[in-house]
């Protein structure tokens, strides 16, 4: 039985390759075999001829790499949802219309916004709003909370949206998204207070046609991108986002812009906002808006001229000593230049000028000048110095200027 093992395991050895031998000779194995006499020489012989005979053994196949692990499950109450900031911090050297001097550091805006993705067709946002008061005091209050309900239609209207909640207001979000320096100060109308951002009720806004082409929005703009303009139209409190309702009534309020060119001058536009309510208090004064705005931007300029007339505010605090609401009027331009091909650059301009009683020959006209140059050192986040004066009609109060520099930070 060891004999017939051994001749077993020196065919095997032979077969693989390990103990091969070419012409006569035997294989040094098989040799010493035969001389401590486990096999004959003719046992050898018969060993070596038969391995020369057999196949090589195949390579053995490596071995499968094993399988990737799958992706680790994100928690339920973490998909679709995204988190992000808009904030304004800045310094400020000026003086006020009583001619006091100051100089100071503020937080203008700490946005902390969160989104939540729930379906195909529904998204919540909510959005607290950090701000600094007139005292220094820093308050939280909640700027956005919405449901948005968006639909995929095709026709004359597209991407069809609806707010409700503390919701978008139609014009300026609009606005914002053609003149991005808010962080400088508040848009002409809001800045003149007849009207604020957001407010309790429901929006209903889209596009008109098919989104223009890809290279447009990504080196212009892609808000409110229809091939043919957008629109929005909306149902509100009418208190704003930071006071609560003192009447019953509601504000209707609505925009429609019209791009007449879109083959030729896609960033032409012609826009028109329009609001009928009562400010916000127990006497309900009348308070209405009509303004138009004529609109153009292209990758390396952009440049805004409204004009407005109205009655009333929101607040409900533009009245005469009788508590009827005054009739108003403005205008503004804007421009903004940059300066080179990647946006981090440019130049901005503006001027304003209201009329806050139009009847009334002693009312404070003002008008205001801005001159600033900003730095976009990162994505929607910029460096901005700027020089503001604003300029009354009254004699008793003096021009005020501010010098500031705003940093802001936006992901």
């Amino acid at each position: 039985m060891r004999r017939i093992a051994i001749l077993g395991l020196v065919l095997l050895l032979l077969s693989a390759g390990t103990a091969r031998a070419d012409g006569g000779a035997l294989d040094p194995l098989l040799q010493l075999l035969v001389k401590k006499g486990v096999i004959t020489e003719e046992e050898a012989r018969s060993l070596q001829t038969e391995a020369a005979a057999a196949p090589a053994p195949a390579a053995s196949a490596p071995p499968a790499p094993a399988p990737a692990p799958p992706p680790a499950e994100l928690p339920k109450g973490i998909k679709g949802l995204s988190l992000g900031t808009l904030t304004y911090l800045s310094y400020q050297d000026g003086n006020t219309s009583s001619g006091e001097d100051y100089s100071r550091f503020r937080i203008k805006r700490g946005y902390i916004d969160i989104r939540k993705r729930m379906t195909d067709n529904l998204e919540f946002r909510i959005t607290p709003d950090v701000t600094q008061d007139s005292t220094g005091d820093l308050k939280v209050r909640l700027k956005y909370a919405y449901a948005k309900f968006g639909w995929d239609w095709q026709g004359l209207v597209q991407k069809p949206y609806l707010e409700f909640g503390g919701a978008h207001m139609p014009w300026l979000d609009f606005e914002e998204h053609i003149n991005l320096y808010r962080m400088q100060d508040t848009m002409f109308m809001e800045r003149s207070g007849l009207f604020n951002s957001a407010d309790m009720g429901v929006m209903f806004g889209g596009n008109l046609g098919p989104e223009l082409p890809e290279e447009y929005r990504k080196s212009v703009n892609d808000h409110y991108a229809g091939r043919w303009g957008s629109f929005a139209v909306g149902v509100y409190d009418g208190g704003g986002y930071h006071a609560s309702e003192k009447n019953d009534n509601k504000a209707v309020e609505g925009r429609f812009s019209l791009r007449p060119l879109p083959d030729h001058l896609p960033g032409l536009q012609v826009s028109l906002f329009g609001i009928s309510g009562k400010g916000n208090t127990v006497e309900e004064p009348d308070w209405g808006v009509l303004a138009g705005m004529v609109s153009y931007e292209s990758p390396r300029l952009v440049v805004t001229g409204q004009y407005e007339t109205g009655t009333g505010n929101q607040a409900g605090s533009l009245v005469g000593s009788d508590g009827r609401a005054l009739d108003h009027d403005g205008y503004s331009l804007f421009a903004e230049v940059r300066l080179d091909r990647d946006r981090k650059w440019s130049a901005i301009g503006r001027l304003d000028h209201f009329d806050p009683s139009t009847d009334d020959p002693g009312a404070d006209v003002t008008d205001r000048t801005i001159v600033g140059v900003a730095w976009q050192f990162a994505k929607g986040t910029y460096w901005l110095l700027d020089w503001d004066r604003l300029e009354h009609d009254r004699p008793d109060l003096e021009t005020e200027d501010r010098l500031q520099l705003t940093l802001q930070v936006k992901y």
